[in-house]
C-alpha cells in the first residue's frame, strides 16, 4: 500500500468519525430538547447538517441511535467516576466520592435518566440492559470488593440491595433537588452513607490491643533489666 493510499484511508476514516460525532451530538440535543417521541430521524439529520438518507447509513433507526447516545453518556460517566474515586482512601471515603460525583452528574444531566429508561425499553424488551450501564454499576461493586478485601467492610453486606438503594436514592434525591432548584446538598450523601455503618469493621480494638501488648512487652523488658542488675549485685 502506497503512502498516499494509506493517508487517503486515514483521512476518510477521520471524516467518517467526525460525521458520527456530529450525528451523536445532534441526536443528544434533539432527544434532550424534544424527548424521544418528539424526535425524528429527519430532525436529527437536520441538526447534523446531513441528508436523512445519509443518517440511515450510520444508524438503522431512532431506537438504535438512542441506545448509542445513552451508552456514550454512561461510558463518559464511568470514566469520570473512576477519576473521582481515590482507591487508596478508606472505603467509606470512596463511597462518599462516588455518591457525590453521581449526584452532581445526575443534577447536571438529569434528562439523560429519562432517555436511559426509554433506551432500555427498546423493541419492547423490559429487561433490556445497556452494557455501558453495567460497567458504571461495576464502579460501586469494585469499591465494596476493596472494602471486604481490606477487612473494612463485612462480607455479610448485601451487595445488590445496597447497590440498588445507593443509586436509587441518589436518583430520587437529584430529582427532588432539581424541583427545589437546589444545585447540590451534601446531607443527601451523608445520610446515604449511614446505610453502610452496620457493615463497617471496627479496627480500633485490634490497634489498641497491639499497642497494649507493646506496652506490656516494654514493661517486662524493664523488669528483666532490673532483675539482671540485682542478680549482678548479689554476693558471689
Amino acid at each position: 500500500m502506497s503512502a498516499s493510499s494509506s493517508h487517503s484511508k486515514h483521512t476518510q476514516r477521520e471524516r467518517l468519525e467526525a460525521k458520527e460525532q456530529s450525528i451523536l451530538k445532534a441526536a443528544t440535543e434533539a432527544f434532550s430538547a424534544l424527548g424521544v417521541d418528539g424526535t425524528t430521524m429527519a430532525e436529527i439529520a437536520r441538526r447534523a447538517h446531513i441528508a436523512e438518507g445519509t443518517l440511515y447509513l450510520y444508524h438503522k433507526n431512532k431506537q438504535d441511535l438512542l441506545a448509542v447516545v445513552v451508552g456514550n453518556f454512561w461510558a463518559e460517566l464511568t470514566t469520570g467516576a473512576l477519576t473521582a474515586v481515590d482507591a487508596s482512601l478508606p472505603v467509606t471515603e470512596q463511597l462518599k466520592q462516588l455518591a457525590t460525583y453521581h449526584l452532581t452528574a445526575l443534577i447536571q444531566q438529569f434528562d439523560m435518566v429519562g432517555l436511559t429508561y426509554r433506551a432500555r425499553l427498546r423493541h419492547g424488551e423490559p429487561e433490556y440492559q445497556l452494557p455501558k450501564i453495567r460497567e458504571y454499576v461495576r464502579v460501586f461493586d469494585q469499591i465494596i470488593e476493596r472494602g471486604t478485601n481490606r477487612k473494612e467492610l463485612s462480607e455479610a453486606l448485601p451487595l445488590w440491595q445496597c447497590r440498588d438503594v445507593f443509586y436509587g436514592a441518589l436518583e430520587y434525591s437529584a430529582r427532588t433537588l432539581l424541583l427545589r432548584e437546589v444545585q447540590f446538598d451534601s446531607s443527601v450523601v451523608d445520610q446515604l452513607l449511614v446505610m453502610f455503618h452496620p457493615y463497617k469493621i471496627d479496627q480500633t480494638p485490634a490497634v489498641f490491643a497491639e499497642k497494649k501488648d507493646t506496652s506490656v512487652s516494654n514493661r517486662l523488658a524493664k523488669i528483666e533489666a532490673q532483675l539482671a542488675v540485682l542478680v549482678e549485685r548479689e554476693p558471689k
